[in-house]
């Protein structure tokens, strides 16, 4: 095998695998993130973070994040 199609074969291994275990990737992914926000949550709550102020926070920057998503998925919808 020479280096260009040994590649091939590691790139079509990889994704071979890939597909197999996207979910499982996914699901460790986001518990993960969950793991996260809770521990940061209880750390804000600890230091006297008010709980209604915290789903404020947590709304507004949810909304930051989706709507780069939502204007260039529904951008064309719009034209």
């Amino acid at each position: 095998m020479d280096s260009d199609s040994r590649a091939a074969h590691e790139m079509c291994a990889f994704g071979v695998i890939y597909k197999r275990f996207k979910s499982h990737v996914l699901m460790v992914l986001i518990h993960t993130c969950y793991t996260l926000l809770y521990f940061t949550a209880e750390a804000a709550f600890n230091n006297g973070l008010n709980p209604h102020v915290m789903v404020t926070y947590r709304h507004f920057i949810g909304g930051l994040v989706i709507f780069p998503f939502a204007y260039v998925l529904e951008r064309k919808g719009l034209d």
